[in-house]
């Protein structure tokens, strides 16, 4: 087998790697790699691994000079990871921002069309006096504030609860709506004075 080729690989030395025949290749990149005998005769080693990169880099589909709604592919960026990455143009401001290939169909700009909460309801959900609300909120099923349902086991409870210095406060379990809204009710006129 010595200075047979194998892919990108020659035999060199005869060696040994876990106990068995091997032999110390050269690559046609310049690398050497010790490979199992009958790796080499199987065809299951080809190269020291280069040539696998390779063929990554081919299989990559190019999306130069892409197009959608949202940003235009400008060239290919090299990453750390051998995913295949893009310098892309935000199509809405200008910016340009790096995007992998999944990223590019799914994202819609580079960030500029993002919103953060309005500075309206920030200052809403920071006032303490809008934790008072006797409205229900969205998440609530039962129609009073502050009752929610608990099922557990098929039986069927429910649980009232109350903001006090910003931190809710547990008010009890009870078998019905009505009681649960009773308690409720009461614990508004005991800590808001409503």
């Amino acid at each position: 087998m010595k200075n047979k080729r194998f892919g990108r690989l020659v035999a060199v030395e005869l060696t040994k790697k876990n106990n068995r025949s091997a032999w110390l290749c050269h690559c046609d990149c310049g690398n050497t790699k010790i490979v199992r005998a009958d790796h080499l005769r199987s065809g299951a080693v080809k190269s020291c691994g280069c040539l696998n990169a390779d063929k990554k880099k081919e299989r990559f589909k190019d999306m130069t000079d892409f197009e959608n709604d949202n940003f235009k592919v400008i060239e290919k960026v090299e990453s750390h990871n051998q995913r295949v990455q893009w310098l892309c143009l935000c199509k809405h401001c200008g910016n340009t921002t790096v995007l992998n290939s999944s990223e590019i169909a799914k994202t819609k700009s580079c960030g500029c069309l993002k919103k953060g909460a309005s500075a309206e309801y920030m200052a809403q959900i920071r006032d303490f006096e809008s934790l008072k609300s006797t409205k229900p909120t969205k998440k609530n099923t039962t129609g009073v504030r502050g009752v929610y349902v608990r099922n557990r086991r098929g039986i069927t409870k429910y649980q009232a609860f109350i903001n006090v210095n910003k931190k809710p406060k547990y008010l009890g379990t009870f078998d019905t709506i009505e009681e649960a809204a009773k308690v409720r009710k009461q614990a508004e006129r005991d800590f808001w004075g409503k």
